[in-house]
């Protein structure tokens, strides 16, 4: 960041607000597609189709076969978070010259179904729109660096609608991380501050205009809020190592399914059709059997919360279960999208089901199972604490952040290694 602080931070922050609500605006108008499609594709038209279960095998088929022919001539998009933010670290920018079949590649698997979230396909059209513009304004390598981590962070605020996620997130990932030579901590400790204002401008400008336009149009996404107060016992708390304990081992299941579906990804990576809609087809099956499991996961969550009670302990955890191993199915068989939504939602229905053996508060409990799931999963549990920090009350931080941490510290073993690396959020 040398050559940004070499000019007026202020400047910069004030173009990094109106950058903000502009990925804003853009992130808006995509999910508002997105909810379009889906109210078409699974309130609409099913009206006049009198077989459901017929209707989701047809519609997730069909979905699998226009991805497999739209990846046969456009290549297998989008990329996941974790690939955008290395590929900006290596190149210096992201390209930005099909950013219309980028959003095109985001939004069909979400629309017919897919579990998946859509932080992948909307962070890669909002980082290529930033390095545009950073060409037409002539920045160069730390700038459009800069400019691109401005609208990753204003990304993933308005997205899971927490400012904190996406400013927690370029702090942790070390695909970001300065490769400049050694400086002195004064040094560090300015542009961590310097960093940290134009990240909550951009934060500020993308939640401005999405909360706008949501207003004023609907739309928008977001986690359902825990909302009430919550007064946690020792008889709650007791049970904190068993919940956080079944979390990490379904985060174990997660990689060692991921393991497995990519190596099957990749045998059949060269047909597109076939690969897709084999994809289609699990979600059907699975969809079928467990309805839960299909899309993101962020309006079932909401769901959920109401009925969970009324569902079996084996229907809420196997439901987690499912929702695991479909995510690894639609995104290494070429449904690609981002995976926090989901993992989100599979962590909620496993602390139902443990609240509901064990008698302890339920959202102590849903609150311990996603922080370690995801903890686990994304290895970040700053960014895990920044998605969740307005999801739960405020009792919750403390068992929350101890889960977070404690599923971020548990290595990732053997055969769920796969080069060296665990795959993250």
């Amino acid at each position: 960041m040398g050559k940004i602080t070499k000019r007026s931070l202020g400047v910069f922050a004030l173009f990094s607000l109106c950058l903000g609500a502009c990925a804003g605006a853009v992130v808006w108008a995509l999910l508002r597609i997105m909810n379009l499609g889906i109210h078409l594709v699974w309130d609409v038209i099913p009206e006049s189709f009198g077989h459901p279960v017929v209707y989701n095998f047809i519609a997730c088929l069909l979905g699998g076969l226009i991805i497999g022919l739209w990846q046969t001539k456009f290549g297998i998009l989008p990329d996941t978070l974790e690939g955008v933010m290395a590929d900006l670290k290596q190149k210096g920018t992201y390209p930005y010259n099909r950013l219309h079949i980028l959003a095109v590649s985001a939004l069909l698997p979400l629309i017919f179904g897919g579990s998946l979230g859509p932080e992948a396909g909307l962070t890669g059209i909002i980082v290529g729109l930033c390095c545009w513009i950073g060409d037409r304004l002539k920045y160069k390598g730390a700038e459009v660096k800069e400019l691109a981590q401005a609208g990753i962070a204003a990304t993933l605020g308005v997205i899971f609608n927490s400012p904190f996620v996406g400013i927690a997130n370029n702090f942790e990932n070390k695909d970001l991380e300065d490769e400049e030579p050694q400086k002195a901590p004064a040094e560090k400790l300015e542009m961590k501050k310097a960093k940290t204002m134009v990240y909550v401008a951009a934060v500020i400008g993308a939640l401005g205009a999405m909360g706008g336009l949501s207003h004023l149009f609907g739309g928008g996404m977001g986690i359902a809020r825990f909302g009430r107060d919550v007064d946690i016992t020792f008889s709650d708390w007791k049970w904190f190592p068993v919940f956080a304990v079944i979390s990490i081992l379904c985060g174990m299941l997660y990689m060692l399914c991921n393991r497995i579906t990519s190596a099957l990804g990749e045998r059949i990576i060269g047909h597109r059709i076939i690969s897709c809609m084999l994809a289609g087809l699990f979600l059907a099956a699975l969809g079928t059997l467990f309805p839960w499991t299909m899309f993101s996961g962020e309006h079932e969550m909401s769901e959920m919360m109401e009925v969970w009670q009324q569902q079996s302990f084996a229907v809420l955890f196997l439901t987690a279960l499912v929702k695991l191993i479909l995510i690894n199915l639609c995104v290494n068989l070429g449904w690609r999208g981002g995976n926090i939504f989901p993992v989100i939602f599979s962590g909620v229905c496993m602390g139902f089901a443990m609240a509901m053996i064990t008698g302890a508060e339920p959202v102590f409990a849903v609150a311990v199972c996603v922080s370690a799931l995801c903890g686990y999963i994304m290895r970040k549990p700053l960014t895990v604490i920044g998605v969740l920090l307005l999801c739960f009350p405020i009792t919750i931080i403390i068992p929350m952040a101890a889960a977070a941490y404690a599923g971020s510290v548990v290595p990732v073993f053997g055969i769920l290694k796969k080069k060296g690396k665990t795959e993250s959020m």
